[in-house]
């Protein structure tokens, strides 16, 4: 059977790897950047999903400014679907914070609970122990 203790050790555990699972949860998407296929255009989106560089080179200007713009609006969405993607999953994600406040709250009630059956156990023994006497 188990001790107090013993089970106390054992939530306490389950907490601590519940609490690192919660700050090691998904952060930020890495940034994603595309560029045209000559290389000369490039977009990053930063992991925030602003916009954080717009680069064209002096080559694409000189390309012509007739389809830059296009290009431009082109590689600037296909940035963005991007990071969506890298974004979003398919399943809702728990709030693991919210849950190790209640297995806490879980955890103290656990052992009051037991702490008290252990100490009507111990007297109810001790009463029969008495009568046998």
């Amino acid at each position: 059977m188990f001790s107090e203790d013993k089970i106390a050790e054992q939530l306490a555990d389950a907490r601590a790897e519940l609490s690192a699972a919660a700050q090691t949860q998904a952060g930020p998407p890495e940034p994603v950047t595309v560029e045209n296929e000559k290389g000369r255009i490039r977009v990053t989106v930063g992991s925030d999903g602003r916009l954080t560089e717009l680069m064209v080179s002096a080559r694409a200007i000189r390309d012509g400014s007739d389809d830059l713009g296009p290009q431009l609006m082109q590689l600037v969405n296909e940035a963005l679907d991007k990071h969506r993607e890298h974004q979003s999953t398919e399943e809702p994600v728990p709030d693991l914070n919210a849950i190790n406040e209640r297995f806490a709250e879980m955890q103290d009630r656990s052992l009051r609970n037991f702490a008290a059956m252990s100490q009507q156990i111990s007297e109810t023994m001790a009463k029969l122990q008495n009568r046998n006497s």
